[in-house]
């Protein structure tokens, strides 16, 4: 029974790190994909479109990759949130169909 219990308690500290991980990777990643999603939108539908035009869409993303990626990659994109190594870009196009076919998405 106590063994059952060790193990319990790590596999629930071990969930709860990975919680953390994702939402720490999903507050910077979203900030960083706002700003990059406005600069390369800039001029787009004769209007100045701004960080949070994109808020829906890059929290859509940050999710799917928080979901998806390894802990490693995510320890990863904690240690160098500016880096895009290319298992990022990889489920970056993967979240980007994803999400964009969401019907939270608004066009």
């Amino acid at each position: 029974m106590s063994i059952f219990r060790t193990v319990l308690s790590l596999a629930f500290m071990l969930i709860m790190a990975n919680q953390s991980f994702a939402q720490a990777i999903s507050k910077d990643y979203q900030k960083n994909c706002a700003r990059e999603q406005a600069a390369e939108h800039q001029g787009i539908k004769g209007k100045a479109l701004t960080e949070e035009d994109f808020t829906v869409y890059c929290a859509c993303q940050a999710d799917y990759i928080s979901k998806n990626a390894s802990n490693g990659q995510v320890k990863e994109l904690l240690m160098s949130p500016k880096v895009k190594p290319e298992w990022l870009k990889v489920i970056e196009l993967k979240a980007m169909k994803a999400c964009i076919s969401d019907p939270k998405m608004n066009t």
